[in-house]
């Protein structure tokens, strides 16, 4: 019985080693995804604008709730971490810039009279700065996308 469940074991990894294939999104989906994403952004700008100025706004990377006149979204996936995407993919800011979505927070930011820019930000390595430690070779760095918007 013991070595039916380590065999089904193995089998299992054996699989999953061999056949399960990471999802590779198209352009099309993405650009449906980023659409969306940019879409919310801009039904809760006001909101967020508002929640800054009060100074009760949630910035990533800031300990401290204080007005600061601009807000940086990062666009997030489902589980609501940052949406890596891979370099093999042939999305580009561009695409993201004709999405609806994207006109429709231009549009707004527009009649708010503020200001936007969509970052590219690739990650490159793991990390390590010094030259004693091995750097982990990646062969598909990710890049994720942020929006910061600012002028109030």
């Amino acid at each position: 019985m013991h070595t039916f469940i380590l065999v089904l074991i193995v089998a299992c990894i054996a699989y999953l080693a061999l056949f399960r294939k990471p999802q590779q999104h198209s352009t099309a989906e993405l650009k449906t995804w980023f659409s969306k994403k940019l879409s919310d952004i801009a039904e809760n700008i006001e909101t967020d604008i508002e929640k800054d100025i009060r100074g009760e706004y949630p910035h990533a990377g800031v300990q401290a709730f204080r007005k600061r006149g601009m807000i940086t979204y990062v666009i997030l996936d489902k589980n609501h971490s940052r949406f890596d995407n891979s370099e093999k993919t042939t999305l580009t800011s561009r695409d993201i810039t004709q999405t609806e979505g994207y006109k429709r927070l231009i549009e707004r930011i527009r009649e708010l009279s503020l200001s936007i820019l969509l970052e590219e930000i690739n990650v490159d390595g793991d990390g390590v700065e010094s030259f004693r430690e091995l750097d982990e070779y990646t062969h598909d760095h990710p890049r994720y996308y942020a929006v910061t918007i600012r002028g109030w």
